[in-house]
């Protein structure tokens, strides 16, 4: 199995905005886990894929001069601070703290109607607009340190009899199943023949958004939820979420914003140690804006200074200074009305011939 480092999409997405932050091309190596492959990134002993995922985004950091010709994260300290962030997010993010080293464990067959978000994406809102079939793909649970948390193989690509008779997506045990949702969304997208990058451009450039952002809500059990399963989508396609997005943003809670200061574990919160959120949310700020105050100021003043005329009269001639309520209806009723207000008529009389009884 020759595999690339673009075979591991969020480790992928880690190193490419690396590369990003240092000013050079992200370069695809190729990673090796039984010592054969000549100047590859080595992945021997990675006991599960989270471990796959840290050695690599470890090993690229190691020899980043060799690779793209720029050393990544010079200062020792801070690359040890990086790497122990990334390998407890990893833990965090995908295991929680059901951790376990084996990854032999016996495949199992499912399909995707057992997974319900994304067959109810599929059914009710993808296939539909794109007009494709939607088929039961067959799913193929099992642990392996070797192969991305979900891969849409076609039939024949894998030689083993007893799954090969059709096309398959792998799963990879993990125990976050909002990463592991969003991962076989993206594979179910390539089984069906279409672009995954085209797809979710087009769900968030269009009203589609609201039907595909309500299902999110009602399938999963939080905001955080939502917001991981997004997050994850966009990170295995390499897409500037927040730029995306950047009509919608008000949609979305606003922890988001400040997703890079936080410091609970979870993956998100290691692209905010290079900084990458803050650069995204950059372009799409809201600045301020005070036309409605300035054009409302003087209407404002202009209350405020007859307000202030009657207190002192009523200061005068003895009475408590405090304006009472319907003297302050009839001040204001100028603004509100636009014709001088009938003073020898109750509040009660204005307000009759307005009624809708």
């Amino acid at each position: 199995m020759n595999n690339k480092v673009s075979d591991y999409k969020l480790a992928e997405s880690i190193v490419r905005k690396l590369c990003k932050k240092h000013g050079v091309s992200f370069v695809d190596v190729p990673v090796d886990f039984d010592g054969t492959v000549r100047n590859a990134l080595s992945m021997k002993g990675c006991r599960n894929i989270a471990h796959t995922i840290f050695k690599i985004v470890g090993e690229y950091i190691n020899r980043s001069l060799e690779i793209t010709g720029s050393q990544f994260m010079m200062d020792e300290s801070n690359k040890d601070e990086f790497l122990i962030v990334l390998a407890s997010n990893l833990r965090n993010f995908m295991y929680g703290e059901n951790v376990s080293d084996d990854v032999d464990d016996e495949p199992h067959i499912l399909r995707l109607y057992q997974y319900p978000l994304i067959w109810i994406l599929m059914k009710d809102i993808i296939c539909p607009i794109h007009n494709k079939e939607l088929k039961n793909i067959k799913l193929v649970a099992a642990g392996s340190a070797q192969i991305d948390i979900a891969k849409y193989y076609k039939k024949g690509e894998i030689p083993a009899e007893d799954i090969s008779d059709e096309p398959f997506i792998f799963i990879n045990r993990i125990n976050n199943r909002v990463v592991q949702s969003a991962f076989v969304f993206m594979e179910s997208l390539r089984a069906v023949g279409l672009s995954p990058v085209e797809v979710i451009k087009d769900i968030y450039e269009t009203e589609i958004y609201d039907k595909y952002r309500g299902l999110l809500e009602a399938a999963l059990d939080s905001d955080d939820e939502v917001r991981d399963f997004e997050c994850t989508t966009m990170a295995i396609l390499g897409i500037n979420f927040y730029n995306l997005v950047s009509k919608k943003v008000a949609r979305f809670n606003t922890k988001m914003t400040k997703e890079a200061q936080n410091s609970a574990p979870g993956l998100p919160n290691q692209f905010g140690y290079i900084g990458l959120l803050e650069k995204m949310m950059e372009p799409i700020r809201g600045r301020q804006d005070w036309s409605v105050y300035q054009n409302l100021e003087p209407y404002i003043k202009d209350f405020w200074d007859k307000v202030e005329i009657v207190k002192q009269k009523r200061a005068k001639s003895g009475h408590d200074p405090e304006v009472p309520f319907d003297t302050l209806l009839r001040i204001k009723s100028k603004q509100t009305t636009g014709y001088e207000p009938d003073y020898g008529t109750t509040i009660q009389g204005l307000l009759s011939s307005d009624r809708v009884w």
